[in-house]
């Protein structure tokens, strides 16, 4: 089995969550990581054991190492589309936290790239990859709930204020719908597919122009329908129901689920599936999968089901 080695750019804290797991895993190896400091670069290679002229203290510099085969980027979201597409051009492997971009237009721009330069992109919703989510999935499939009419997901979470904070800066992409609301956006789309038939929406707008809650009202085919909320200001229980003709599903902390309660006849299953490791591995084995079998997209997160659902998260702003 092929090794392959991987990179990241940007050291925050969702990077030190993704370093965690792939130095836990077999088959691939955390080969060198790179930040806009050369000192903020080897205080965080020191962390996970990368030797220090592996930690580099420009993106240039991580990119010219011919030794890399995929990066994962996780920088703030205005930078992903600039990042992304220099890794691209670099015929690096990309894997791009949520939201890949954002806005529709950013996300076709990656794509075009990726498709000229035949290389590997796609978008870290991890959520999608996750064991129990997957086999939610398949029990949607086979019809155990019956039709799927309803969907009810939120996700909120109280940050302190700080105008100075990316949560709450327009010029980062701040707001609910991109830091949170994506993963609700992107959930409906996986179970109801990308093409609802209509879309409304109420953000509330706080003082800085970010939206800091987002409850949005998708409605598709034969009257199913997702409502979602997402906000900055407020914890929600982050959980997700799905209900069906003949009984529900309910996945508690579904964007990093590992449990889901199946209820038909008025009789309950639970299901229980634990990470390895965090949750990030998943995702990880399906980049490593993909570039063992010389695929440029996943068949899980491709990039066309990306744009879908950035495309409708700009029609939730507009």
């Amino acid at each position: 089995m092929k090794e392959i080695n991987w990179g990241i750019i940007g050291l925050g804290e969702i990077a030190n969550k993704f370093a965690y797991a792939i130095k836990r895993m077999e088959g691939v190896k955390l080969y060198a990581v790179a930040s806009r400091t050369k000192e903020k670069a080897e205080a965080f290679g020191k962390k996970y054991d990368i030797d220090a002229h592996k930690c580099y203290g420009s993106y240039d510099a991580i990119l010219n190492d011919k030794h890399i085969d995929a990066i994962y980027v996780a920088v703030p979201h205005t930078m992903h589309k600039h990042i992304s597409i220099m890794c691209l051009n670099k015929g690096k492997a990309v894997l791009c936290e949520k939201p890949a971009t954002i806005n529709e237009e950013e996300l076709k721009e990656i794509a075009l790239v990726a498709e000229k330069n035949k290389s590997f992109f796609m978008e870290a919703m991890k959520t999608r990859f996750l064991p129990v989510i997957q086999e939610v999935k398949t029990l949607l499939d086979k019809g155990t709930i019956g039709e799927v009419t309803l969907l009810q997901a939120d996700f909120g979470f109280n940050a302190k204020f700080d105008p100075s904070n990316r949560l709450f800066d327009k010029n980062l992409g701040g707001g609910s719908l991109l830091d949170v609301g994506i993963y609700n956006v992107s959930f409906s789309s996986f179970i109801f597919g990308n093409k609802p038939s209509k879309i409304s929406s109420s953000l509330y707008y706080g003082i800085t122009g970010v939206d800091e809650s987002a409850a949005v009202n998708l409605t598709y085919e034969k009257g199913k329908e997702a409502l979602l909320y997402s906000s900055i200001k407020v914890d929600s229980k982050r959980d997700a129901n799905i209900i069906g003709t003949e009984g529900r599903i309910t996945i508690p902390r579904y964007s990093n689920a590992e449990t889901a309660i199946i209820t038909v006849n008025g009789k309950e299953q639970k299901l229980h599936m634990p990470f390895e490791i965090n949750g990030f591995e998943y995702e990880i084995n399906e980049v490593n999968n993909c570039l063992r079998e010389n695929k440029l997209q996943s068949d899980i997160m491709s990039i066309k089901d990306s744009i879908e659902v950035m495309k409708i998260m700009d029609k939730i702003r507009s």
